[in-house]
């Protein structure tokens, strides 16, 4: 006697296979998203490097330049179309002037100012200072435990500033402030991406102000550009330049952006809080930095007042758009929390973010 098994119903064996093809693909979007982490994480002492010898605007310019070409191929490829509404180019331009222009010329100058592992830290501060910016708008109504965190943060801020000691205190002071200013720039480019993704994908939206950012930024890197002497320039920061185009330009990119469209943003979200921790990491190792006893308590209370406030449920009428909240180096991060944002309220049919 043959005993056969009961048969599965079509829309139950399609969400069997579906569960079967998350489980497959879940391991692989965390080594996607670790490989992203990993290559930004090391983005802060390979471009330490680079300012070593090269000028130091020179390097946005060429590292988001050529790799907002890169983006470009890869929107046409994927969309077949570069096109935006002219409408629309006022908010990008904005978006490149804030998130890369000001930004990097922070980021390159604090560098410049400060060690790799101090602005890996002070980096960690980019979830606190976009809420404050979104509340101060409009966008966000923060909790209790929310403000805990911000003010935790602005407590472990004042240790990575003032725990540096020796030599170069000013200077380090400098770069500490140019590094909270390229964050809080980096904040800022975030806020009027919400009018743009109803309308475009990331990739379009990263491509442009890639573009745009790294084209207002050549005029003011063209001198330098012309006095830098790059025959002297050793084969060490040539190969950091060449990294920062490359792997954190492009290919973290290229990464991240496949990751969350297995996992979503939520996930890749955890990511974000391993990144300060290996840039700090990286920067002891590869540079021989020393991050000082009270620095690095500073940076743990950064981190965790970050994890902090995340755990904290949006109050009820609060419009669900929190930018800015994962990776810390290029925009991507912000681009696609956005993006799975705004697509889960548009899902739901309550979408509360005002149009332009």
């Amino acid at each position: 006697m043959t005993v056969r098994e009961p048969a599965i119903p079509h829309a139950e064996a399609a969400q069997v296979a579906i569960s079967a093809r998350d489980e497959i693909r879940v391991p692989s979007a965390d080594i996607l998203l670790m490989g992203a982490t990993l290559l930004w994480s090391l983005n802060t002492p390979a471009v330490k490097v680079g300012v070593a010898e090269i000028s130091p605007l020179a390097i946005p310019v060429i590292r988001f330049g050529l790799g907002s070409l890169a983006l470009f191929a890869i929107v046409k490829i994927r969309e077949g179309t570069l096109g935006i509404e002219l409408r629309d180019l006022p908010l990008l331009t904005l978006c490149g002037v804030l998130g890369v222009t000001v930004n990097q010329a922070c980021f390159v100058y604090a560098l410049t100012n400060t060690g790799a592992s101090d602005v890996a830290f002070l980096f960690a501060t980019g979830p606190l200072i976009t809420s404050i910016l979104a509340t101060a708008v409009g966008l966000e109504r923060l909790g209790r435990r929310h403000w805990l965190g911000v003010l935790a943060g602005l407590t472990g801020i004042a240790l990575i500033v003032g725990g540096r000691t020796g030599a170069g205190v000013g200077t380090a002071l400098l770069g500490a402030i140019l590094a909270i200013a390229a964050v809080v720039s980096s904040s800022a480019s975030a806020l009027p991406i919400r009018h743009l993704l109803g309308r475009y994908s990331a990739w379009r939206i990263l491509a442009y102000e890639l573009g745009i950012g790294s084209l207002i930024l050549t005029p003011f890197a063209v001198p330098s550009l012309a006095s830098q002497d790059f025959g002297r320039v050793s084969p060490a920061a040539w190969t950091a330049l060449a990294y920062t185009v490359v792997f954190t330009g492009v290919v973290a990119n290229i990464l991240y952006f496949t990751a969350i469209g297995r996992v979503g943003p939520s996930r890749a979200s955890m990511f974000g809080y391993l990144q300060s921790v290996l840039a700090v990491a990286f920067a002891v190792i590869l540079l021989g930095e020393r991050v000082m006893p009270l620095q690095l308590v500073g940076g743990l209370i950064v981190i965790g007042s970050v994890i902090l406030s995340r755990r904290e449920k949006p109050l009820p009428g609060q419009r669900l758009l929190r930018k800015g909240d994962l990776f810390t180096d290029p925009p991507a991060g912000r681009l696609a929390a956005a993006t799975g944002r705004v697509s889960r309220l548009r899902d739901r049919g309550r979408r509360r973010i005002p149009g332009p």
